[in-house]
């Protein structure tokens, strides 16, 4: 009954705000109707972008700092050759640094110097592919080949690993020219605009924080020997059990009014309830306080593979190692468990439970446990040793960026002109809500929170996430996306300039 008696209506929860496009649209719109529809404008952007991936700019873990094996960094400077070939005006315009050697900084001064300035941000690095996948890709992974919708694409210093080497100089670099809190608004990569699972309806996603992040290397170690007289139980089998026991527990679901999911939910039951049950309506208004509405809700939302990582901390196994011969008992097994830490759970409750899903194998065989540094459990004659530690940095939940306010404002308005106005041509028949969104992933925008409270991660264009199969074979991007993020930033920069000039 609770549920039933809930108004759904309050619309102040999630504002709609007006179309703005920047004055000069109403008097010369000829640049961006050029982006969106010239069929040459098409082409050259096609062969600028295709020339961009065929550039392989792999970063792995583990790499070496610049400068002590720049070698390792080499591939870097035929990308910013190319770069600089193919945006020459760019570079005539800017004022150009290089931070840690690859690192780019473009500074497009402004006349009015004391306004804040806007940070757009990308990556030039890719994850490698691996190499025994090469058959699996339709066309070669670096080739940038169109196929008249899609462009194969890994976009891209070393933000594939951590960033510690590029964003975090960069970040530094800016705070000390700029100083702390003196950027309007940081734009970096992120969700886009996509049709909601629970409406159909098109929404935009800025996401307004993200999770939390840490890697989990485990190693086994026990005596080695000939493979012909094995133990029962072995390292690889050993390590193959706690791997599954892993993958089987998995972290309870949980969503909390800290979660940005909530307020996407209520925006959606806000904005376009009517294409939601009422019964689902009225659950996810009152799911911030209500127990029962709360665990429908997140019930609901766990059984659906675009909605179950916005509320839970995911595992993954994704590298194992063991062995080097044949015939030779492996004497080190290795496994690293990558997490997405979840709002609402630390990266030290994440240890805590790795922690104790070892512990429980090891007294299952009587193995010693050393994790983060400190023995855990010691048996009289151990067979063996789990040693824990962490595999690059880890990274607890972002704060949380204003989803209210002026720059939001702009945002959400700028989204609607080009999309409502240039896309879909007026046709679409009901507003294009923007709403905030946990970004499930990690990007550079870690090293930027000092610069400004309001840091976006959003990439405005239509996608689908079934499709663009991002960090696997086929990677790609619909090329028709990479246009309207090229008219909408074009449209974005001149309305902050008239917002800031304002």
């Amino acid at each position: 009954m609770k549920i039933i008696l809930q108004p759904t209506s309050d619309t102040s929860i999630c504002p709609i705000y007006d179309i703005k496009a920047p004055p000069r649209f109403y008097t010369d719109n000829s640049t961006v109707l050029k982006i969106l529809k010239s069929e040459s404008y098409r082409l050259e952007s096609l062969a600028r972008l295709s020339g961009a991936v065929r550039m392989d700019t792999e970063v792995s873990d583990n790499l070496p700092d610049v400068i002590d094996a720049p070698e390792k960094w080499q591939q870097f400077e035929k990308f910013h050759e190319y770069l600089e070939l193919t945006f020459p005006n760019v570079f005539s315009t800017c004022e150009v640094f290089k931070v840690n050697t690859w690192g780019l900084v473009f500074y497009w001064k402004g006349a009015d110097e004391s306004l804040k300035p806007l940070l757009l941000t990308a990556h030039q690095d890719v994850v490698p592919v691996q190499k025994d996948t090469y058959k699996d890709w339709t066309y070669p992974p670096f080739e940038g080949h169109y196929d008249g919708k899609s462009v194969l694409a890994a976009f891209g210093f070393d933000e594939e690993a951590t960033g510690i080497r590029g964003a975090n100089e960069i970040s530094k670099f800016l705070e000390n020219k700029f100083g702390r809190d003196s950027f309007y608004a940081v734009v970096d990569e992120g969700p886009g605009l996509m049709d909601d699972v629970m409406t159909g309806a098109v929404v935009a996603l800025p996401a307004t924080r993200e999770k939390g992040y840490v890697d989990i290397r485990v190693d086994l170690f026990m005596k080695g020997g000939h493979s012909s007289m094995p133990p029962d139980h072995g390292a690889i089998g050993i390590m193959g059990e706690l791997a599954q026991n892993i993958e089987y527990d998995q972290f309870t679901p949980s969503l909390t009014s800290e979660n940005p999911m909530l307020q996407y939910l209520q925006c959606m039951a806000v904005n376009n309830g009517d294409r939601m049950g009422t019964m689902k309506k009225k659950a996810i208004m009152r799911a911030g306080f209500d127990k029962l509405a709360n665990s429908k809700l997140v019930q609901a939302l766990s059984q659906n593979k675009v909605t179950k990582y916005l509320i839970q901390t995911s595992q993954a196994l994704e590298i194992i190692h063991g062995g080097e011969k044949a015939n030779a008992l492996p004497e080190d097994v290795s496994l690293v468990v990558n997490h997405r830490v979840a709002v609402g759970t630390s990266v030290s409750d994440v240890e805590r439970r790795f922690t104790s899903r070892v512990i429980d194998v090891a007294r299952k065989y009587g193995m010693n446990v050393e994790a983060f540094g400190e023995t855990k459990l010691l048996p009289e004659s151990p067979a063996g040793t789990f040693r824990i530690e962490t595999f690059n940095t880890p990274l607890e939940t972002a704060p949380v960026s204003p989803s209210l306010g002026k720059v939001w404002e702009l945002l959400a308005a700028t989204t609607r002109h080009v999309f409502e106005d240039l896309v879909y041509e007026k046709k679409l028949g009901y507003p294009i809500v923007s709403v905030p969104i946990l970004m499930p992933a990690n990007t550079d925008t870690r090293y930027y929170w000092n610069l400004t409270r309001n840091i976006y991660r959003y990439s405005p264009m239509k996608i689908n996430v079934f499709e663009n199969n991002a960090h696997s074979v086929n990677e790609k991007i619909e090329f028709d996306g990479h246009l309207q993020l090229t008219a909408w930033f074009y449209e974005y920069i001149q309305n902050v300039d008239d917002e800031l000039a304002g």
